[in-house]
């Protein structure tokens, strides 16, 4: 039933202004649009027209009651959505959306953002030689490679431009996956949707790093409600389809290679959203200029591989030291040229962990008290010495051993 036919005092109450371009006269009792609403004194509010005539308990048996005026202990969104808490005694009017509001105009900007990380997808693809030796080696494998690789491509598109977008909206500096991984994820997939017989002849032009989607969305660390924003704004990126596609385009090449007319029939893929693969810019504002409550700049973490070497007290150097030191160890008098001569050497390290790290930390009690650069290494019986200069304004000096391990030697990856 209509609204101003149920409850015509309440329909009285929709506020003509802010409610522009909604047909009110039609609207129902129990719809679900958010609308605006202004109380008898003056109040304006957001409220879908179910929540508006619903007797919910902070009504205190009044239909026609004023959130404002009543003030129950909640928070109110600017989206109009409010949550209610028992612990909660203060009403609170918030300048930001939901949780959940946020998350679909989050996702709003990503699709916005789509004609520009489109032409950046299309460049990955051109500038990539994963993609070169996939599509090489597709060519020369799979039989109906020339007729499928339409639908190929549009999934690579659709794919890294989605990825794209989300980096360009999230300020990403450049995308949070390499792009051998990003490209073998969508490889992982399309090698489940080949026949059988070609799998595992293709595995050998898919990068080792590839990377797998996950169930229902892109990879990287968002949340599952953006895949769900994404997907009810008409953005269906649950990639479970992409097996029947080609399976029907397959069966379809080998029972009737050409159409009637003697010309390669076009694949449809009206129905999957895909992004165009020519750049149209749109005049509007762009995703990336816009910035919302719950997805500030994201500061990626420093992340650097490091030698680490526990120091134990200063004690004389054994006879015939390799580096002609007279003691060995730390002592919180020595100057860090000092320290780095104690600690440089000569240690069981193997060659090329010492090649792939770029800094190697001195310990001593548990707190890094020496950074230093690596710039090579000499050889010695019983070990190696690793050459390089004290930084003394390193900031990870006096903080705690990020790979601390009962073993005095350690190797990895630190953040910082």
């Amino acid at each position: 039933m209509r609204l101003k036919d149920e409850h015509p005092e309440l329909f009285r109450q929709l506020h003509r202004t802010r409610n522009a371009g909604v047909d009110l006269d039609s609207t129902t009792a129990s719809s679900h649009e958010m609308l605006w609403w202004r109380c008898p004194v003056g109040h304006e509010w957001r409220e879908t027209p179910l929540q508006r005539r619903s007797h919910a308990t902070w009504k205190q048996g009044d239909l026609h009651a004023c959130l404002y005026c009543v003030a129950p202990g909640c928070l109110v969104y600017s989206c109009g959505h409010r949550r209610f808490r028992r612990s909660e005694s203060t009403f609170r009017v918030l300048a930001h959306p939901c949780d959940k509001c946020e998350i679909t105009e989050h996702a709003q900007l990503i699709l916005d953002a789509l004609d520009d990380s489109a032409a950046a997808a299309v460049r990955i693809l051109d500038e990539s030689p994963h993609y070169a030796q996939f599509c090489g080696k597709s060519a020369d494998t799979v039989e109906w490679w020339d007729e499928i690789f339409p639908l190929v491509e549009a999934y690579f598109v659709r794919m890294v431009s989605v990825y794209a977008a989300i980096a360009t909206v999230e300020h990403r500096p450049t995308l949070s996956e390499p792009t051998s991984s990003l490209l073998g994820a969508c490889m992982l997939r399309i090698l489940d949707a080949l026949p059988q017989d070609c799998r595992e002849e293709m595995h050998s032009a898919v990068p080792e790093d590839a990377g797998q989607f996950h169930s229902t969305y892109l990879p990287g660390r968002h949340t599952a409600e953006l895949g769900w924003a994404l997907k009810k704004l008409g953005f269906d990126i649950v990639d479970t389809p992409l097996q029947d596609d080609i399976e029907r385009r397959v069966q379809f090449c080998e029972q009737q290679r050409f159409s009637a007319t003697g010309e390669l029939p076009p694949v449809n893929l009206a129905d999957r959203h895909y992004p165009a693969f020519i750049h149209l810019p749109r005049d509007r504002e762009r995703g990336s200029l816009s910035e919302l409550q719950g997805f500030r700049p994201k500061q990626l973490p420093s992340r650097t591989t490091a030698l680490r070497v526990r120091l134990d007290e200063s004690s004389p150097a054994d006879t015939g030291d390799p580096l002609g030191r007279t003691h060995v160890g730390y002592s919180p008098d020595l100057t860090p040229q000092e320290l780095w001569e104690r600690g440089r050497g000569v240690w069981k390290f193997r060659a090329d962990h010492v090649a792939a790290s770029t800094i190697v930390l001195m310990v001593h009690d548990k707190t890094i008290v020496l950074v230093a650069s690596i710039t090579g290494l000499t050889l010695h019986r019983g070990g190696l010495a690793i050459l390089g200069e004290p930084l003394t304004d390193h900031p990870l000096l006096g903080k705690p051993d990020p790979l601390h391990t009962p073993n005095p030697l350690a190797y990895g990856v630190i953040n910082f």
